[in-house]
């Protein structure tokens, strides 16, 4: 990699520690990239899925 790149990268990397300080925005992101891949892995299997269902399935009372 160039120092370019590195720089790029590293200033990424700094900017999103910035949004994601707290415990709170951690978990968010997380959320969302666990829906992200959760839908993906659906999409591979040939299972019908939009994304309202799985969040849907996701956040129903009792789980």
């Amino acid at each position: 990699m160039t120092p370019r790149q590195i720089q790029k990268i590293e200033q990424r990397l700094s900017q999103w520690r910035a949004r994601h300080a707290d415990a709170a925005s951690l978990r968010a992101a997380y959320r969302a990239k666990v829906l992200d891949f959760t839908l993906s892995s659906m999409a591979l299997e040939n299972e019908p899925v939009d994304r309202t269902r799985v969040a849907a399935l996701r956040t129903r009372p009792g789980r």
